[in-house]
């Protein structure tokens, strides 16, 4: 929205209380249509905060205000929703030129390339609010308990501050970028992971194919690249190149590495030579039993798309295992 110039007001849940169908940190665009992106928990406080983020959309860059539904079981009966807390809803015009907008352009650019991040917003009491100050935060101590998991806001002597920690997701390595990668990058940036993808080729590898990607890696040759990828415990790998030797050398590769998940595109006779070579080159059993493959959920996929749902059902079932 803000590359296509076009203002918004951004509705943050920064308090919540009791049962209610949001928690802190719940964030929605309101455009100035009235349509949104995102959510704030529906029904009575969403169509609230529509309602006065609207009416902000002349304001100035970074002009706020707080609004507080109080979900008693009363009004949550009347709008047939089963709460009976409380939400604070933070609203904030950004404008595509201002400080605000420029934030959330490097936010968003940190977060392509898994940099964690805290956004600290300050305003000052006032009608309406003011944003004197959006800073983002980074180092060491950027994720601090108190801030890792949901927003911060704090009230002191007319001054409002909110820190928010925005954590990359779960990094998705597509090796090989196929046909079966293409839908593999759509569905796994779908599903909420930051996908990599990663080729020899740059006719293969490049934006135009994978719009969607966050990071796209164009290789010399596929030895060495998971230490050229930075390759950590919270990794998902999918390998799905071209051909046998270079699965061969992808696996080996991966198999060195801590990743959560690997996986290997291909049938067991393919699998079950590759493994045998790589046994005769000194890999552990331990080790090559890491390998998911054939790879994917068995839902009896043939095309591309089909094979790309499988894999990222898998990739989502371990995903939810391991509590990430």
């Amino acid at each position: 929205m803000l590359e296509a110039d076009e203002a918004l007001t951004l509705a943050t849940v920064v308090e919540s209380s009791g049962s209610t169908p949001r928690s802190s940190g719940a964030k929605m665009a309101i455009r100035n249509d009235g349509t949104i992106f995102g959510t704030v928990g529906g029904g009575l406080m969403e169509a609230e905060a529509i309602r006065a983020g609207l009416a902000m959309l002349d304001q100035k860059d970074g002009d706020a205000r707080l609004i507080h539904v109080d979900m008693t079981r009363e009004l949550a009966a009347d709008s047939d929703m089963i709460c009976g807390g409380g939400l604070t809803v933070l609203l904030q015009v950004v404008r595509p030129g201002g400080e605000c907008a420029a934030r959330y352009r490097e936010l968003n650019q940190r977060m392509k390339t898994g940099k964690p991040s805290r956004l600290r917003t300050s305003l000052v009491d006032g009608d309406p609010l003011v944003a004197t100050r959006h800073e983002i935060l980074s180092g060491t101590d950027v994720l601090a308990p108190e801030v890792s998991v949901s927003p911060v806001f704090s009230r002191s002597e007319g001054v409002f501050v909110l820190d928010e920690p925005f954590v990359p997701p779960a990094p998705l390595f597509i090796i090989g970028a196929g046909h079966v990668s293409l839908f593999t990058a759509r569905v796994g940036q779908m599903v909420g992971f930051r996908t990599v993808v990663v080729d020899d080729r740059a006719e293969y590898a490049n934006e135009d194919r994978f719009p969607q990607a966050d990071e796209i890696v164009v290789l010399d040759e596929f030895k060495g690249c998971c230490d050229r990828l930075g390759i950590g415990d919270d990794a998902f790998i999918v390998i799905v190149t071209r051909g046998h030797l270079h699965d061969r050398t992808v696996l080996e590769e991966s198999l060195k590495t801590n990743a959560r998940y690997i996986g290997m595109i291909g049938s067991k006779s393919k699998r079950d030579k590759i493994y045998e070579a790589l046994l005769s080159n000194g890999c552990s059993q331990q080790d090559i039993d890491r390998c998911h493959c054939p790879i994917g959920i068995g839902i009896g996929g043939q095309t591309p798309e089909e094979i790309a749902v499988s894999i990222c059902a898998e990739l989502i079932k371990v995903r939810s295992e391991s509590g990430a």
